[in-house]
């Protein structure tokens, strides 16, 4: 299982963990779709994230066992 983290570093889904890599990497190009309208991802120290950067600044992370 896994679990992908946003570029801040929290869970793009808390409720939600992905059963293999090619589902978190789809699941960080929907998060990254979010942003689509906007254009960018505003990240908590203030940095501009271009919608084509953010997939790539999520981090995929094997998930506990108990989540």
């Amino acid at each position: 299982m896994f679990d992908v983290l946003s570029p801040d570093g929290l869970s793009i889904d808390p409720e939600s963990c992905y059963p293999d890599l090619e589902a978190a990497h789809a699941a960080a190009q929907a998060f990254a779709q979010r942003y689509a309208v906007q254009g960018y991802y505003w990240s908590a120290q203030w940095e501009r994230i271009p919608v084509d950067e953010i997939a790539g600044r999520c981090r995929v992370v094997q998930a506990m066992e108990d989540e």
